[in-house]
């Protein structure tokens, strides 16, 4: 059963950045046994260097989720070499009647990536949190209310 729900997953993010245009960056990673605990590491490679774009952390989640928040360090090194690390919280709703669910948390709005090559994200929880089947990193062009 977990392999459909994967499938269907992959099936919506391709579908997402299909549909996303060239402005548009998204990977998801499963964790393991459905509980997130180690580092998740994703990769940019930016070409625009005066382009402003939105980063957000999207969490896939399903009953055997129970925490209030997940307090989590986002590490970012740029094609330079340079090393940014903070802590952010996700406060996840609890589910309800509904399984699995998914929710996108906005990280930073209008960052410009001011170097061009390779940018490594890692997302690390500070502790293990039950539940949790997959976590991803979206990078996009902020949408413009014209």
């Amino acid at each position: 059963m977990r392999w459909i729900v994967n499938i269907a997953l992959v099936m919506v993010v391709g579908l997402g950045v299909a549909c996303g245009g060239a402005g548009r960056s998204v990977d998801v990673h499963d964790v393991a046994q459905s509980a997130w605990y180690s580092v998740e590491e994703f990769y940019y490679d930016n070409e625009d260097t005066l382009a402003r774009r939105d980063i957000a952390v999207v969490v896939r989640y399903g009953a055997g989720y129970v925490a209030d928040s997940v307090a989590l360090r986002i590490l970012c090194v740029s094609p330079d070499s340079m090393v940014v690390e903070e802590p952010f919280t996700l406060h996840i709703p609890h589910l309800g009647d509904m399984h699995p669910e998914e929710h996108t948390f906005l990280y930073r709005r209008d960052v410009v990536l001011g170097s061009r090559g390779r940018y490594t994200f890692r997302l690390s929880p500070e502790h293990q949190v039950a539940g949790i089947s997959s976590v991803g990193l979206i990078i996009t062009e902020p949408q413009t209310n014209e």
